[in-house]
């Protein structure tokens, strides 16, 4: 599934929520872009190869928080990093809802209420 959506993850060493771009997403996992300036100084792209994560999308004035981990940075430009994302044996429920987040997307997008 192709999207652009916003999300959050938090690196396990990590207690600050960095803001995300969706770029492609599905129930196994995601590519997400990201700016990998951390207090005070850049992380390499190494930091994050299998570096696990919380993940939280703001859904309806709260947050759905999934569990993942980095694969790797793949694309760097502009001050920002491209990495792959696999979900940590995401529940049923949690693939439904990333199904259902991802159809509250399209709808927006294709402006229907």
């Amino acid at each position: 599934m192709e999207c652009v959506l916003r999300t959050e993850f938090r690196l396990r060493d990590h207690g600050v929520w960095v803001p995300a771009e969706v770029l492609d997403l599905s129930v196994a996992g995601m590519k997400v872009r990201f700016d990998p300036f951390f207090r005070g100084k850049t992380l390499p792209p190494e930091r994050f190869e299998w570096a696990e994560c919380t993940f939280r999308f703001p859904v309806n004035g709260s947050f759905f928080q999934i569990e993942g981990c980095f694969l790797r940075v793949y694309q760097r430009e502009a001050g920002r990093f491209t990495a792959g994302v696999e979900f940590s044996d995401p529940s049923p429920e949690q693939q439904f809802k990333l199904v259902e987040l991802y159809g509250i997307f399209r709808r927006k997008s294709a402006d229907i209420p």
